[in-house]
């Protein structure tokens, strides 16, 4: 019998000009009534993006940058080479099973570059295209 995985979720929330933030749901542990008692947002030593984590898991809970606009490009290396190694679900980009940094590559397409980039097609029938390659060319030409 096969076993279901159920895939954390990552919602996000943006405000203008530039302060996104991401929110993790874990199907698996629910929260209570009265929140989730954190330590709060810390700094992971890169441009402009701290990490909030779960104290009864150790995983990273919420992720906030407040000039997402300007420094996109750090924040997706940084997500890519620190934060590589959990597949989320992304409901509102109806995105599965994505790294972190594809997710945030789908908000600053949505949030900043307002759906002006075209959506990526698949290179082949196994190969899905990255949207995260395609925004950064895409925000390289702009520059």
């Amino acid at each position: 019998m096969m076993e279901m995985i159920f895939m954390r979720k990552l919602r996000f929330l943006f405000q203008e000009p530039g302060l996104i933030e991401a929110i993790v749901s874990d199907p698996d542990i629910p929260i209570s009534e009265t929140g989730l008692d954190t330590r709060g947002y810390r700094s992971l030593w890169v441009a402009d993006l701290m990490v909030d984590y779960d104290p009864r898991t150790g995983k990273p809970y919420a992720f906030m940058s407040s000039s997402f606009e300007k420094t996109y490009p750090l924040v997706i290396w940084a997500l890519k080479f620190h934060m590589d190694d959990e597949l989320f679900d992304v409901p509102q980009a109806s995105l599965t099973a994505v790294p972190l940094h594809e997710a945030f590559s789908w908000a600053y397409a949505h949030f900043i570059l307002e759906d002006q980039l075209p959506i990526p097609q698949p290179d082949g029938p196994s190969e899905p295209r990255s949207l995260t390659c395609q925004v950064l060319r895409y925000a390289a030409a702009a520059a």
